[in-house]
This record gives C-alpha cells, structure tokens and sequence, in this order.
C-alpha cells in the first residue's frame, strides 16, 4: 500500500458496502449504501492493534467517503479513540474540500483512491459520474495540499472517448503524479448488471452473458467491447502510447527519488535506510 514502511503491518478492512451512485460502468448487485457503525469499526481497529500489532489498516470499500456528514463523524471518532494508525480508502473527488481532507489526515489517512475515470466534461456527464473536470482538479490539488496521497483511476472507451480526451487524461495524470503508486489507464469494460452492458446488447456490439465471459472479457487490460469510432488496433495503440508516457514519467520520478535516498544514505550517514528495495 502506498506510504507503508517497512515496520507497517497492513490489513484490508470494510467499514461499509455498496455506493449511493449510479456510474454506467458499474454494476450493482444491491441497491444503496450500508454503513458499519462508528463503534463497530473502531473496536475492530483496537482489537488488529492489540492483537496483531497492525499499524495501517486499507479500507476496502467501495467508497469509504459515501458522504462529508459520515466522513466527518468517522474521522472525528478516530481521533476522539486515539487510534493512532494510517489508513487508507475509497473517495469521491466531490466531497473532497480542504476542511474535510485535513481531518482527514489528522485522522490517520495517508491515501485516498479516487475513481475519476474521465478528464472530458462530455465523457464524464455520458457516464453519469457526477463531477467534473473543474471538481476533479480542485479535489486532487486539496488533497495533495493535505498532505495526502491521491490514487489516480482513468479508464479509455467509454462513449465519447477518442485520442484526444485520453490524451487529456494523460497530460492529467503527468501533471499531478506524486509518485506514490504506477498509474495506467485501463479500458472500460461492460460488466454483466451494468448500465453499459445492457447498452452494448442493445447496440448488438455484444449477445449476452456468456458472451462477455467466453469471448470479450479475456483480460481486464484489453478492449472488451469497442464503443469508441476507433478500430481495436487503434484503439489498443492509442493505449500503448499513452501508458509507455505514464511508466517512463513514473519511472524517471522515482529514479530521482531512489537517487535522493542514496544521498541521504550516504552523504547524511543515514542509518534508518533498509536498502533499495520497494516494500
């Protein structure tokens, strides 16, 4: 997980399930959003600590931050219960405002993953996301401010896309990149349940479930179904270029930061460093 140490002990948590939003792209099982308790998620946080020396606990939501009010009310409880443990989770970038991510952080957050999935306003109101890219910027730029690192999800095909809006999520990602994880941009895939499934049918681009599963859905990093005007060699090169861009831009940050390190090893006598090595 992103800003773990190599003391961290790290275990995926849920404090609730489901998501009040209706993205084209996701499919739902259940309808609405199912919080745990407050109380429930903090005994179990004591209970890691205690028990098994856990220090940074990965929420595994689907979106921890259904809400400012629940957000807030979370937050405030950890602190009020001096946890003291890195988290990480799920967000929404329009929740996403300073006064929150600062509680946030003081809560013990160090990473938010925020599903923005389109950096083109038209693309974005076609998946029914509920932001855009004025909300998107604003959120990244107060996270980062935070202090906080942010998990950055575009995906490529959605109705609309074509060269130039990946390219704008491309210059996106470059931009901002805090080299906390290596970020690719992955095509959309219409999942059995999901709005863009039943769309896809209804285009005759796909027949049905079995479908899907035995001859479109055969890697998540390959197209699925094609809903761009680009062909599927096209469209996978236009993938190709725009990936080798973001692993370059985030192998290059973090050779320098690996450079850094050394300096600091070896000009700064540092005796905390633990090798080069990821961990």
């Amino acid at each position: 997980m992103p800003h773990t140490s190599n003391t961290d002990f790290t275990i995926p948590i849920l404090s609730g399930r489901g998501c009040p939003f209706k993205c084209t792209f996701c499919y739902r099982m259940d309808e609405g959003f199912r919080p745990r308790s407050n109380q429930s998620i903090i005994e179990e946080i004591e209970l890691l600590k205690k028990d098994y020396g856990i220090t940074y606990i990965a929420f595994g939501d689907e979106l921890l931050m259904s809400s400012v009010e629940r957000t807030t009310s979370l937050c405030e409880d950890f602190i009020k219960a001096h946890l003291n443990i890195k988290w990480s989770c799920c967000g929404r970038l329009n929740f996403a405002k300073s006064e929150l991510l600062q509680l946030m952080k003081r809560a013990g957050c160090v990473f938010v993953n925020y599903g923005i999935e389109a950096f083109d306003n038209q693309v974005l109101q076609n998946m029914k996301k509920c932001l855009t890219i004025d909300m998107i910027v604003a959120g990244i730029e107060a996270t980062l401010k935070a202090g906080i690192s942010p998990g950055y999800n575009i995906i490529f095909g959605n109705i609309g896309d074509n060269k130039e809006t990946l390219n704008k999520g491309v210059e996106f990602l470059l931009k901002y990149d805090d080299v906390s994880q290596l970020r690719t941009i992955r095509p959309v895939t219409p999942y059995p349940g999901s709005e863009l499934y039943y769309y896809a049918i209804e285009k005759g681009l796909m027949k049905d479930c079995e479908d899907f599963y035995e001859n479109k859905h055969v890697n998540s990093d390959l197209l699925a179904v094609n809903f761009t005007e680009l062909s599927d060699d096209e469209f996978h090169r236009c993938l190709l270029e725009a990936n080798s861009k973001l692993i370059k831009n985030n192998f290059d940050k973090r050779c320098l930061a690996t450079i850094k390190q050394a300096e600091k090893l070896y000009l700064g006598k540092d005796v905390n460093f633990r090798g080069f090595r990821d961990v």
